[in-house]
């Protein structure tokens, strides 16, 4: 006996179930290429082609170690071909039970069927067994380019050289103070020395020491009665 009988039940159960309806859809898609006019020695390749195809589909569906792309493919595929297998075998009864002859385009349909199997299953199984891609690996950010130096800012222009003023004459009270300092200084100062230290013209110099010779000369006496 088995460790768990549940599970033998189970897929006891599931042979049996498959291995009638295999059978059953066997004989009536066989039978319904024979309508259709497919030799009787080739009919049996007909379910063959469809229900192994459906079979196959449904097995990449349900494993779950297959990518999601492949099993999506199987799941349309599988439902389609299911599809198709049910559809011949109510076909092929209701042909036979009222007495008919396939129309034209059923027996289009049941010839196409074999080749269109063979291309979706030769696509499920390249994917199914394509080795999956590498992971590109994306390449590393290129470094952020520097930012420009700050153009040098230019000199400063030189202060403009300050021009003095141009000398303003002394007050005439102030010059003569100080032509009478100067004299007082040196006695024998003459006008050219004097409008040199004064800052003024010769001709200012000589009014200068004409009236510092005014003062020096004594008052007249005044005579008395």
């Amino acid at each position: 006996m088995t460790a768990n009988p549940r599970a033998a039940v189970t897929w006891s159960g599931f042979a049996a179930v498959a291995l009638a309806a295999a059978v059953w859809s066997f004989a009536s898609l066989r039978a319904l290429a024979v309508r259709c006019g497919t030799p009787a020695e080739l009919a049996w390749l007909f379910p063959l082609a469809l229900d192994a195809a459906a079979a196959v589909a449904t097995l990449v569906w349900l494993d779950v170690r297959q990518p999601t792309r492949p099993r999506h493919f199987a799941r349309a595929l599988a439902l389609v071909t299911l599809a198709l297998s049910v559809a011949g075998n109510a076909a092929d009864h209701a042909l036979a039970a009222y007495h008919l002859a396939p129309p034209w385009w059923g027996v289009v349909t049941v010839a196409a069927i074999p080749p269109a199997v063979l291309g979706a299953v030769a696509h499920l199984a390249a994917l199914a067994t394509a080795r999956p891609a590498p992971a590109r690996s994306d390449p590393p950010p290129a470094p952020p380019h520097p930012a420009p130096a700050p153009a040098p800012e230019p000199p400063a222009p030189a202060p403009a050289p300050v021009r003095p003023a141009p000398a303003r004459p002394a007050p005439a009270t102030d010059l003569l103070e100080r032509a009478r300092q100067l004299r007082a200084a040196t006695p024998t100062i003459g006008r050219g020395r004097l409008a040199s230290e004064l800052g003024v013209s010769t001709h200012t110099a000589r009014q200068l020491l004409a009236t510092l010779d005014q003062e020096r000369q004594p008052a007249p006496e005044t005579e008395s009665a």
